[in-house]
């Protein structure tokens, strides 16, 4: 389904020193210590994207490396964080490009949010929590109009029309343009999908658990998603249990991507007045 014959398949990660010392982040680099959030999980993902439009071929671990490396090494930034944003054309070949990082992770850690399964107040008026839940939160709006699901929202590539036409509709700028804010994207029957450049989970059932959309609903099977799910973090809905109608203005939802890991927003049915991002907020590349 090449609507686009230029088109790559991409993947957005972060460097930071820091993930050196995370466990859980050596251990899905197969052991080996790394200051990439989940890289070999990116290159899953990046090998999965190209076999699902039909190129025939794949993209080494250590090839990865080795651009990401450069890419830091061209930003000099080895002793800073960086969101990386990797591409991969149907030749095979790789590039990575350096930015300033966005948000600092919270304590160092990208899935610590993930461990909050209630929201009250004290939490969000207590100085030690509100550090680590780094509000200003997320404003999520909601769509006015349904998404189609295509290999190409299954599948994270540079052609971008339906996230751009859904920022277009809720009026919020196209990226790289920084705002505290995103868009929900849901299908025809008003399942939830995804925003523009973010997985989602809502606090569901009873004890709650974050509940992500089943990938049925053609939603990205992002990178920090997957981390989540393999470690019981999150869980999938099942059909129908996730739609448009189903939230409340107000409600907190748990977004998560590979640079910023996990962060909060909060369902609103309009463009607060000022959502322009603070001086370390940068839109990471989705």
């Amino acid at each position: 389904m090449d609507l686009d014959p230029d088109f790559h398949v991409l993947s957005s990660t972060r460097y930071d020193p820091r993930l050196l010392g995370l466990a859980w982040n050596t251990t899905a680099n197969q052991g080996g210590s790394s200051p990439f959030l989940l890289l070999r999980y990116h290159l899953d993902r990046l090998n999965y994207a190209a076999q699902a439009h039909g190129w025939t071929i794949s993209l080494t671990y250590d090839d990865l490396v080795t651009t990401c490396e450069h890419a830091v090494r061209q930003a000099l930034s080895e002793s800073s964080d960086v969101d990386l944003r990797i591409l991969l054309d149907r030749r095979g070949t790789v590039t990575a490009s350096a930015a300033p990082a966005g948000r600092p992770l919270p304590n160092g850690d990208p899935s610590l949010l993930s461990a909050f399964k209630s929201f009250p107040e004290h939490f969000v008026s207590s100085p030690t929590y509100s550090q680590l839940l780094q509000p200003p939160f997320l404003s999520i709006l909601i769509d006015s109009a349904p998404t189609a699901p295509s290999p190409f929202t299954h599948t994270k590539t540079t052609y971008r029309s339906m996230y751009n036409a859904a920022r277009e509709r809720v009026g919020l700028p196209q990226l790289p343009t920084a705002v505290c804010a995103d868009v929900l994207l849901y299908t025809a029957t008003g399942e939830i999908m995804e925003t523009s450049i973010r997985n989602v989970a809502f606090l569901r059932r009873s004890p709650p658990q974050w509940v992500t959309p089943r990938a049925e609903v053609g939603c990205l099977p992002g990178v920090m998603r997957r981390w989540l799910l393999e470690h019981e973090k999150i869980v999938e809905s099942t059909e129908g249990e996730l739609t448009k109608d189903g939230l409340t203005e107000g409600e907190f939802v748990m977004t998560f991507n590979g640079v910023e890991g996990c962060r909060f927003g909060k369902i609103s049915r309009s463009l607060p007045p000022s959502t322009t991002a603070t001086p370390r907020e940068v839109e990471p590349p989705r």
